[in-house]
């Protein structure tokens, strides 16, 4: 890779990009004159709840950090700010977006039966789990990486690859849509743990390695002194750490789900029983 220059305040100020910035601005305000204007056009539109709405905004807010502020370019010269970056894109804000959608706003998208098929395939829980684990590993192999991280458009086939299979990896644990959310809570924990087994590996390749493993970083400016080696494993560490803390508070939150779920049930259950009480005084 050529040589780069070490960024100065200027450079990480121009860094910003302004029409990421007015694609997810465009995205906040189609989300809002849906769920606010528009949504008596849409059949069962319950109102969205004022967490619902935070976290869908907080999911975007992570998205344009990572991509459109200084992070993106920091993450060209250190690896751990890379890992960083990835870490907020793929495990942090996919799951922030789903939460944040109410079931009625996407559930047209799914009356093409095309759509359904295929999505209802990728997102079946054994694909899922496996398909953003296996690209995100692979993504990470040395070779691999550095002919991504050389290149733009590779970079951004990256992403378009990514992405999506993230949010299809994230969806059957957080599908917004009751009917096609069919795994149980049990079974939502135990996918959770599958999923921080299967990211191990090229965690733990990238921390123990003895060696460092990407070419993409050498011959860059060392910002803040940190030795190559000592970048890359603090990018598997925090990687690591970033998940486990994702992936438990995403537990907690299927947990409390669990518990909210049972209770209603209990409570139709203790309704039909005094109604069929009633019946026969």
């Amino acid at each position: 890779m050529e040589n780069m220059s070490y960024p100065t305040k200027n450079d990480l100020l121009l860094s910003w990009d302004p029409l990421l910035l007015i694609f997810f601005l465009a995205v906040v305000v189609i989300y809002f004159y849906f769920i606010g204007p528009a949504r008596n056009k849409f059949k069962n539109a319950e109102p969205v709840s004022f967490w619902k709405k935070s976290l869908f905004l907080f999911g975007i807010l992570l998205f344009f950090l990572a991509k459109g502020s200084p992070i993106n370019k920091l993450g060209h010269y250190l690896f751990l700010v890379h890992m960083t970056q990835q870490s907020i894109l793929y495990l942090a804000a996919p799951p922030l977006i789903l939460i944040g959608l109410p079931s009625w706003l996407i559930k047209p998208i799914f009356k093409n039966r095309y759509f359904y098929r295929v999505f209802s395939l990728l997102t079946k829980p054994f694909i899922a789990i496996f398909l953003f684990n296996t690209i995100f590993s692979f993504y990470h192999i040395p070779f691999i990486f550095d002919a991504i991280m050389s290149n733009v458009i590779l970079m951004k086939l990256a992403i378009f690859v990514l992405l999506p299979t993230a949010f299809i990896m994230w969806w059957p644990i957080l599908s917004p849509i009751e009917e096609i959310n069919t795994l149980k809570p049990l079974h939502k924990i135990a996918y959770i743990f599958g999923m921080g087994i299967l990211l191990t590996p090229a965690c733990a390749l990238i921390i123990f390695s003895k060696e460092f493993l990407y070419d993409t970083y050498i011959g860059l400016p060392r910002l803040f002194g940190i030795p190559l080696l000592d970048d890359q494993q603090s990018g598997g560490i925090i990687m690591k750490i970033m998940q486990e803390i994702i992936y438990g508070g995403i537990m907690l939150f299927t947990f409390i789900q669990w518990i909210k779920y049972d209770k209603k049930k209990t409570e139709e259950l203790d309704k039909y029983n005094i109604e069929q009480a009633s019946k026969y005084k």
